[in-house]
């Protein structure tokens, strides 16, 4: 009997070190760079995983005002660890909201189910709002870990 609880124990032990499957940070609009430039910083540094990525946000409006009709444009900057700068760009349909109230919007947009990034190590991501910045409060990322992708 003794064995199994030992048994047990270090199973529970080993399990709750493990890292998350997805981490989802959220930049608020006050703590954005210049007001419309989000950071984050993502650990790619293993090389046996694949990584996804997601970004969501919420947005606000004042009251008998409308929400953005179409879309949220975002210019990414991807940032290696050796320093190379590269871009992308991502439109954020607003149309399909994922939660919905009078004065707010949360809106989940797919970016990549697999990032084929060429470093492994800590990137950095700055994604800058190019239209409509005062009604997103935030932006965030849904940063997932792939740990069974066997498509390497």
């Amino acid at each position: 009997m003794r064995r199994y609880i030992l048994i047990a124990l270090f199973a529970a032990v080993a399990f709750s070190c493990t890292r998350p499957l997805s981490n989802e940070p959220f930049v608020r609009r006050e703590n954005a760079e210049y007001g419309d430039t989000y950071s984050f910083l993502l650990d790619m540094a293993d090389s046996t995983i694949s990584y996804g990525l997601d970004f969501y946000t919420r947005l606000e409006r004042k009251p008998f005002a409308a929400f953005p009709n179409d879309s949220i444009v975002l210019a990414i900057r991807w940032i290696a660890p050796s320093d190379s700068n590269y871009v992308d760009t991502l439109v954020m349909s607003v149309r399909q909201a994922d939660g919905s109230a009078y004065f707010t919007k949360d809106v989940v947009c797919p970016f990549k189910e697999r990032l084929d990034l060429p470093e492994y190590g800590e990137w950095r991501l700055k994604a800058r709002v190019l239209n409509e910045a005062e009604s997103v409060r935030g932006l965030g990322i849904i940063f997932k870990r792939n740990l069974w992708d066997t498509t390497n």
